[in-house]
């Protein structure tokens, strides 16, 4: 056997994902905020880049798409604005800021001047001590020990905290909550008290009957009592939630005219990159400058960068031209006229892959008659009729099952069996299961639990 080099020569097919193919995937995929976050790093690394600032109104946008589907009328809005953009006012656009718990306990606590000082820092430790609902779990002997005090003394205290705004601060849990709530009322119902303070979990499963039989009540006065406690509040402090707001940009714009609909690319919210001339004007000028492969570079990045973003629009105008060209009786009913649709079949009609089709409606929303909604909720499934035709999506059958259960009879509403045979009548293929599972996921309980005495 010999050993020894040779020289072969071969020729195979490779895909190569490149730099700048990378970045059109990018771009492409980027909802509007991700996209401006990009625009400014990329401006910040790239001298040849300017950004003109972003006009922030809709109305203002300079897309112009170069493709008319013949279905309706997609006319772009016109670069000019009714809109006087002097009138702008950047004090009105100043996030207000939000009063937290602590500083709006503290500041009740200001007003208790009868207080002693070694009071109401037992006070503050105990506003510093709750939780994120509100609640206060703290060991009452530790704390007594804390401030060498008796346990009697924190008690007294946390009744100062809950006789606080907003009411059922400072309780010990839910029930304890609820009971405070309670007790503020000026209705004493002494059987919703009761129900609170010993049958909570009995009250969660509606298990009326049992009440009734341990209070020698009837199941109507139970049903009151229960409406009754559910005018609580069981998250007193939820409206002072640390968390940011998320405010959602319409990524596209769909506006109803009275010869068809209009398509909005919005790219109001975007700075405007572009070159600046005076890079341009050195390498024609200076040609041999050793700077010019450096600004070339840079040049070559910004050119592939706009491009990018202009690429990006259109495929986001297509598929949303194409997809209001499938979905048309959305855009004419509502969600009761949404159809079913997969990415293939967009894909198809526009001769691009599904990935392609997946990145461009990836976090993209779209502002349409009836409300904002994301690009992907427009792809669901369906179930056949019985003629094996026709097909009606899941999301519609969701929102019938919702009318149904609305409209129903609240003293025998229906069961799943019975909301299944209306659907068979009216030539819809769906199992008892699949009904149970789409009334689970918006969220409505069994037939035993709707029911009213």
């Amino acid at each position: 056997m010999q050993v020894g080099f040779e020289m072969q020569l071969k020729q195979s097919l490779k895909l190569s994902l490149t730099p700048e193919l990378r970045q059109a995937i990018n771009i492409l995929q980027y909802s509007t905020h991700e996209l401006m976050d990009f625009l400014h790093e990329q401006a910040n690394e790239n001298p040849v880049l300017e950004m003109a600032a972003a006009t922030n109104d809709p109305l203002a946008s300079n897309f112009e798409p170069s493709i008319r589907p013949h279905i309706m009328d997609y006319r772009k809005r016109e670069t000019s604005s009714n809109r006087n953009h002097n009138d702008f006012n950047p004090i009105n656009n100043l996030s207000c800021t939000t009063d937290t718990l602590e500083a709006h306990l503290l500041e009740q606590l200001s007003f208790f001047p009868s207080l002693k000082d070694s009071e109401t820092k037992i006070v503050e430790f105990l506003i510093g001590s709750l939780n994120e609902n509100g609640f206060l779990d703290i060991d009452i002997k530790g704390a007594a020990l804390l401030f060498s005090v008796s346990a009697e003394k924190i008690e007294a205290m946390i009744e100062v905290l809950q006789s606080f705004d907003p009411i059922g601060v400072g309780a010990k849990g839910l029930t304890d909550c609820l009971l405070i709530q309670l007790r503020k009322r000026e209705n004493d119902n002494q059987l919703a008290y009761t129900i609170v303070e010993k049958h909570l979990s009995d009250l969660a499963e509606k298990r009326y009957r049992k009440i009734a039989g341990l209070y020698k009540v009837t199941l109507q006065e139970v049903q009151e009592a229960a409406d009754f406690i559910r005018t609580l509040n069981p998250r007193p402090v939820s409206h002072f939630s640390d968390e940011m707001i998320h405010y959602i940009v319409p990524d596209v714009f769909v506006d109803k005219k009275k010869d068809g609909y209009r398509i909005t690319v919005n790219d109001s919210f975007l700075p405007k990159p572009s070159i600046n001339p005076f890079y341009k004007d050195s390498i024609a000028m200076k040609p041999e400058n050793r700077a010019n492969d450096y600004v070339k570079s840079h040049l070559h990045d910004a050119q592939l960068l706009i491009k990018g973003i202009e690429q990006r629009q259109m495929t986001l105008y297509k598929v949303t031209a194409t997809i209001m060209e499938a979905q048309q009786e959305f855009f004419l009913r509502g969600m009761a006229g949404l159809k079913p649709m997969t990415l293939k079949d967009i894909s198809e009609k526009l001769q691009l892959h599904e990935s392609t089709i997946s990145r461009a409606t990836s976090n993209k929303y779209i502002q349409t008659p009836h409300g904002l909604f994301k690009l992907r909720n427009f792809f669901t499934r369906g179930l056949n009729h019985v003629n094996g035709k026709d097909c009606e999506s899941t999301t519609t059958i969701k929102e019938k099952i919702k009318v149904l259960i609305a409209d129903e009879d609240k003293i025998k509403p229906f069961s799943d069996q019975k909301l299944c045979q209306i659907f068979e009548s009216e030539g819809t293929m769906i199992s008892r299961r699949t009904i149970a599972k789409y009334r689970e996921d918006l969220g409505i309980p069994g037939s035993s639990k709707r029911r009213r005495f």
